[in-house]
């Protein structure tokens, strides 16, 4: 009984240390580039899903990391693309 207290324990304290590393993160990011890069995206679930557009004006965007994906319920391939790793260190620092 007292091993599954202490478990109960390290787990509420690393969910802690967990929430705010993200808190830490969110409060530190800079907001130009954020608004930049949430500028491609029409909602949190585009971002989620990888439906960034990678052009706008026909002149392709070093913030999103585009590719092609097929679509299985279309029967077509389409084009994803989702923010790049360099957007997000830039985003968080």
């Amino acid at each position: 009984m007292l091993a599954l207290n202490y478990l109960g324990l390290a787990g509420g304290l690393t969910l802690a240390a967990v929430l705010f590393s993200i808190a830490y993160k969110l409060f530190r990011l800079d907001r130009f580039e954020a608004k930049k890069g949430s500028s491609r995206v029409k909602s949190v679930s585009d971002a989620v899903m990888g439906r960034a557009r990678t052009r706008d004006d026909w002149m392709p965007d070093g913030r999103i990391k585009g590719g092609m994906i097929y679509n299985r319920r279309e029967n077509r391939i389409e084009v994803s693309g989702r923010l790049s790793d360099e957007a997000f260190d830039r985003i968080f620092r």
